[in-house]
């Protein structure tokens, strides 16, 4: 077996690009792929991402970086409270083939589709990399892993394109905001 199923065609225009979905659930290609995108979902996930910054915070601290640190990790919930706040506003269904899937672990807003929370939260990371991080390799990594896993959440279809991309530019403007306008300066917790 080819490991294709063609009972699962991609229709031109429907914006459902679960590439992912044509495979037979039982080829080790399906098994593979499924294992590597559920892992980068994981890693691209804001419960992964928040508890892996404050590791990192833990173990780089020093007096330079711990104000970075702590704006990094604000940064990232004010940009949770803005992904609750569009997805209860928004309330756009996920697409079909989303929701009989393994998605049993979401609950209140996160049900719905726009914007999406991974592809947000990567963006707001990989500009926040682009501002503050000298290492050019480091940056490229940061922004490649966060287009990947924002790929992911249309190649998988647990988002439609629009999603993504409306999640890439919240994510985008969250960090503007947080960094014009929220950031906190703490130098006399240094002291």
């Amino acid at each position: 077996s080819s490991g294709i199923n063609a009972e699962w065609p991609l229709r031109p225009g429907s914006q459902k690009l679960a590439i992912l979905r044509q495979l037979d659930t039982h080829s080790n290609l399906y098994k593979a792929l499924n294992t590597l995108t559920k892992s980068f979902e994981i890693l691209g996930s804001p419960a992964t991402t928040l508890p892996l910054t404050l590791l990192l915070a833990i173990y780089f601290h020093s007096d330079s970086t711990g104000v970075l640190f702590l704006n990094l990790i604000l940064a990232q919930l004010f940009n949770i409270a803005i992904t609750g706040i569009l997805k209860g506003l928004v309330r756009r269904r996920r697409p079909d083939f989303s929701k009989n899937d393994d998605m049993y672990l979401v609950s209140g807003v996160d049900v719905y589709s726009f914007p999406s929370g991974h592809a947000q939260q990567m963006v707001l990371l990989a500009k926040f990399s682009f501002i503050f991080i000298s290492n050019d390799l480091l940056k490229l990594a940061v922004c490649g892993l966060c287009g990947f896993i924002a790929f992911l959440r249309v190649l998988t279809g647990r988002h439609f394109l629009f999603d993504v991309v409306g999640g890439a530019i919240v994510g985008w403007y969250s960090c503007d905001i947080f960094v014009n306008y929220l950031w906190v300066e703490v130098s006399w917790l240094m002291k």
